[in-house]
């Protein structure tokens, strides 16, 4: 994938990854000529950071990125969750009452601003595989027995041999993933 970034004029991290991810998700909509809108142009808004429309029809989308390093396997993640999302009292996405209300959750793995994958999901298939992550990765307890905190929540994309474990919800979460990559005809 491309995009209309210039990589050497902007440095990938934790910070600024948030604002690329956006950016590539604009650039790739715009391309498929949806028209588009930062939503967080003048401070963040909650549960949706794009505004796109096409053919009289508009969606709200939430962008995630996560800052992918150029060797090794491809993740990306969900957000942060407390102990109300651990404890299923609240939702991943579209947790906070507001106008804003995504109907599309995008993920985004960044290599750099020219080098990324794209996870295009409707915002209950988003929940769903995030749902999946925490069942796997905080709802059960530690080795040692005690209780995960709370924390990022996030996967890698594909199976590898490096995997220490086999968990038929990880590989649920990842075939969702999977089929949704590049999926940009919204509907």
């Amino acid at each position: 994938m491309t995009s209309n970034l210039n990589g050497a004029d902007i440095l990938l991290n934790k910070y600024s990854v948030g604002k690329i991810a956006e950016r590539i998700v604009m650039n790739e909509l715009g391309v498929r000529g949806y028209q588009v809108t930062d939503l967080n142009k003048d401070g963040l808004r909650a549960n949706a950071d794009i505004l796109a429309s096409k053919d009289g029809k508009v969606w709200q989308i939430q962008v995630k990125g996560a800052t992918n390093k150029p060797e090794g396997r491809w993740w990306v993640q969900y957000g942060h969750c407390d102990t109300e999302i651990i404890n299923g009292k609240a939702k991943v996405f579209n947790r906070k009452k507001s106008f804003y209300t995504a109907q599309y959750v995008i993920l985004v793995a960044v290599r750099s601003p020219s080098v990324y994958r794209c996870f295009v999901l409707p915002v209950e298939e988003a929940e769903k595989v995030a749902q999946l992550g925490l069942d796997r990765g905080y709802r059960e307890l530690r080795r040692d027995g005690g209780i995960h905190q709370p924390g990022k929540m996030w996967t890698v994309v594909e199976k590898s041999s490096r995997d220490r474990i086999n968990d038929s919800r990880l590989d649920e979460e990842r075939k969702i993933l999977q089929a949704s990559e590049n999926c940009w005809d919204l509907r």
